[in-house]
């Protein structure tokens, strides 16, 4: 399965596949995840009302992940994934102020929790839904089984790393922690933007003859 990264015709389909994995899971959506409890706490959340909200990200994870499969044929994957991360970099710089103001007006709160769930939903509609779906169409049935390893593998190395070093982060940044993940979402969306062609519609040789050029393995 490793030979895949020897072989130049999907140099940088596999570069995309990795990249785009690592970016799924430092988006943040698995520290908020992990952590919801916390967050909600610090958004100034009732104790008692926490478990009813967090109850409330399961069921926009079931909603997002209903209503991606039926808007990735129409809409098609990259404005998905690109505005996805986008509204992810968003959210996060408006839960950075909402925290920060928590306790200077009573409403504040408010908008903290309704950014969570709006992060989650933008997470679903975008790279948590189309990320999987681009790493089976960059491919060729040859070397789409070793691709889905690697990225798999990818993407729990960076599962793993976030659930270790969000507390860190948060203890070193506070509330301004979430500005770690607008830089990573907004550099993940750029790459994406310039790297990753749109697949709708698209066979998977087609879909290979687009990164001819990049590989270098482009007929002259």
């Amino acid at each position: 399965a490793w030979e895949v990264f020897t072989d130049r015709t999907v140099k940088w389909q596999l570069i995309s596949i990795i990249l785009m994995s690592i970016g799924q899971q430092l988006s943040g959506i698995d520290a908020i995840y992990f952590y919801a409890s916390y967050i909600f706490t610090q958004a100034g959340i009732p104790a008692q009302n926490i478990p009813y909200i967090t109850l409330g990200t399961g069921a926009c994870e079931c909603i997002t992940a209903l209503t991606c499969g039926l808007l990735i044929e129409y809409a098609g994957r990259r404005i998905l994934i690109i505005g996805g991360y986008i509204l992810m970099a968003f959210w996060c710089f408006i839960l950075t102020i909402t925290l920060t103001y928590q306790e200077v007006y009573s409403w504040v709160p408010y908008i903290s929790m309704a950014s969570i769930f709006a992060f989650i939903l933008s997470f679903g509609l975008g790279p948590g839904g189309v990320t999987s779906t681009l790493t089976t169409e960059l491919f060729t049935q040859t070397s789409r089984p070793a691709a889905l390893t690697i990225g798999g593998c990818a993407s729990w190395i960076s599962f793993f790393t976030v659930g270790m070093l969000f507390p860190f982060i948060v203890n070193g940044l506070g509330q301004y922690c979430f500005l770690v993940f607008l830089v990573e979402c907004s550099l993940i969306a750029t790459f994406i933007f310039f790297m990753i062609p749109e697949t709708k519609n698209k066979s998977f040789l087609e879909i290979k003859e687009k990164f001819q050029h990049l590989n270098g393995t482009d007929r002259k």
